[in-house]
């Protein structure tokens, strides 16, 4: 996945994230690892995270360039919104929103939601084991 779409899954992570009206620790961390990997600044995270709280169109403008990533991203968007333990119905809609966006729907995002399930919850089961 090139940078630019790695920017593009972390706006839509931050979509998700915020769906719900509840930015959690754990979501938070989640989105700056994401920004720290794409090289986006604490400045340039918080107005992000402000953006994506306050627009409602935030969503609107979500490229993902890539056809290949687009269920991979999916994946990665269930995991992040799963990480708290639960996926809200809100930020189930905007995760399904994303995904018409990008053209992942059917068999192909039942399995991308799936599999971000399952990565969130071993992340998970690995946190508690420690």
């Amino acid at each position: 996945m090139n940078q630019m779409e790695q920017l593009e899954l972390l706006r839509a992570a931050m979509a998700v994230a915020v769906a719900d009206g509840d930015l959690r620790r754990s979501e938070k961390g989640v989105l700056r690892g994401l920004a720290d990997r794409v090289g986006v600044g604490a400045a340039t995270f918080d107005a992000m995270v402000e953006a994506a709280e306050q627009d409602p169109d935030f969503i609107d403008g979500i490229m993902l360039t890539s056809k290949e990533s687009a269920p991979y991203c999916i994946e990665l968007l269930v995991a992040q919104a799963r990480i708290d333990g639960e996926i809200s119905e809100k930020e189930r809609e905007v995760i399904v929103r994303i995904a018409a966006i990008v053209d992942v729907s059917g068999d192909e995002f039942q399995r991308a939601y799936e599999a971000g399930i399952r990565r969130a919850d071993k992340i998970r089961k690995r946190r508690s084991d420690l």
